[in-house]
């Protein structure tokens, strides 16, 4: 499977200032399935928000999806089957994930512009010693 993402909508609010932890909670919901030609195009939205009332990112776009003919007309038959709500499980795992990725990093880019916490955690680096060993270099 071959993915193209394109974002037609970006809003980023804060909505209120941090006074205590901040739960930011991430989702992507699927709003449309159309055969394209030889692709298929997902219709999506993500959003980002953050509670308690503290801020939203939205994104919306679309995702063009290139595979075999049969995979899409799967796909495009189980979606309209099921009255627009799934597709096959192996197709809706690679759409997700692809849109999570994909808008996890431009959701951080707008979450830094108006001053919100990073829509996904930092790696964090925790240096334990060994006993007799002071260096972190390992």
């Amino acid at each position: 499977m071959n993915f193209n993402i394109t974002f037609r909508y970006l809003d980023a609010r804060r909505l209120g200032s941090i006074k205590s932890s901040v739960s930011i909670n991430n989702n992507s919901t699927i709003v449309s399935v159309t055969r394209d030609g030889e692709r298929m195009s997902i219709g999506f939205v993500f959003s980002s928000n953050y509670e308690p009332n503290i801020g939203v990112i939205r994104i919306e776009g679309d995702l063009s999806v290139e595979d075999t003919p049969d995979s899409i007309d799967k796909a495009v038959k189980e979606w309209e089957k099921s009255d627009k709500t799934r597709l096959p499980k192996d197709i809706a795992e690679s759409v997700h994930n692809t849109i999570l990725s994909n808008c996890i990093v431009e959701a951080s880019f707008l979450a830094r512009d108006v001053k919100l916490p990073l829509p996904a955690p930092m790696p964090q680096v925790n240096l334990k010693e060994k006993e007799g060993d002071t260096s972190y270099i390992r």
